[in-house]
């Protein structure tokens, strides 16, 4: 009999480096510029590719803002939503037992 971690699912689709720091940056709508700028590092072909996974996933929604320069916006969905106390709870305990990261 396998076991199984009930947490398997959560790590195989947020574990991907970047992932997790989007979803905390979604916390408010973005654009894709600002998301990239938030990130630093990050390549706007792999940002890409998270963003559609996430909203394939129902994580993120994306929606098209049709104004004099037609843009497009990302921000949390429900189900992401969910998330923010998964952060939050991941927030306290680095600033339990690392605090000099915390800050």
């Amino acid at each position: 009999m396998k076991l199984t971690c009930p947490i398997e699912k959560a790590t195989s689709l947020l574990g991907a480096k970047w992932t997790l720091e989007i979803i905390y940056f979604l916390q408010e709508r973005r654009r894709f510029c600002e998301l990239q700028e938030l990130l630093g590092g990050i390549n706007p072909a792999t940002l890409t590719q998270r963003l559609k996974l996430l909203e394939a996933e129902g994580i993120v929604n994306r929606e098209v803002i049709p104004d004099a320069q037609r843009h497009v916006e990302y921000k949390l969905s429900a189900k992401g939503k969910d998330l923010v106390v998964v952060f939050q709870e991941l927030g306290a305990w680095v600033s339990r037992w690392y605090p000099e990261e915390a800050q």
